[in-house]
């Protein structure tokens, strides 16, 4: 009997997990959302670190040929309004059912580069998107999607970096940071608020 798409997200899902503990040195720690009406498998968080990213796997269990090429190719679709945002990113990858692994390279993609490059076609009925992924996973590739690749090795420390640049960046924006220079890191004394504002921003 073949796999079903249920029994392929839990196997995938899970191996994703491992290879994100794994390759960070169990840095960066995936939790599963309580309910997944946002279409996020994973929030990833730094360990002992509050910001997470979050994270929706699509795979296949299948590859095509073009010419000599290999091709991963999955389409999905998602009902509006889509979430885009810089701590939403896509996983694609293929999973190999002989191996019983990843096949490199695997692809880490921010949902605002899915959203605009990968829509495809008309609404359906219920009014779902269709989006579809066609990435060569050759080492002479040069789509769209090659910017993204990663080797399994690079899967976690990329989340890392991902993570800790928008750290950098919301601490630079609040001002709590002055510059970033060299990996020298200036940091300001908290902006000190009135009681009042202190107030309506709880409220």
């Amino acid at each position: 009997m073949a796999i079903t798409n249920s029994e392929q997200g839990t196997i995938t899902e899970a191996e994703f997990v491992k290879v994100v503990m794994l390759t960070s040195d169990g840095r960066a720690v995936p939790t599963r959302p309580v309910v997944d009406d946002e279409h996020r498998d994973f929030d990833i968080h730094l360990r002992r670190r509050l910001a997470a990213l979050a994270v929706q796997l699509k795979t296949t269990l299948r590859l095509r040929k073009h010419g000599r090429q290999s091709m991963m190719q999955i389409t999905f679709r998602l009902r509006p309004p889509l979430f885009t945002n810089s701590r939403y990113w896509y996983f694609f990858a293929h999973f190999d059912p002989k191996t019983m692994r990843f096949t490199e390279p695997v692809f880490l993609v921010p949902s605002s580069f899915v959203h605009r490059h990968a829509r495809r076609g008309r609404r359906t009925r219920n009014g779902a998107i269709s989006f579809q992924i066609k990435a060569s996973l050759g080492p002479d590739a040069h789509d769209k999607w090659t910017p993204f690749r990663l080797t399994l090795a690079e899967l976690g420390p990329q989340i890392v970096e991902i993570l800790r640049h928008q750290s950098r960046e919301q601490l630079l924006a609040r001002g709590d940071i002055k510059s970033i220079d060299g990996g020298i890191v200036i940091v300001l004394g908290a902006r000190r608020r009135s009681r009042q504002a202190q107030l309506k921003r709880a409220a």
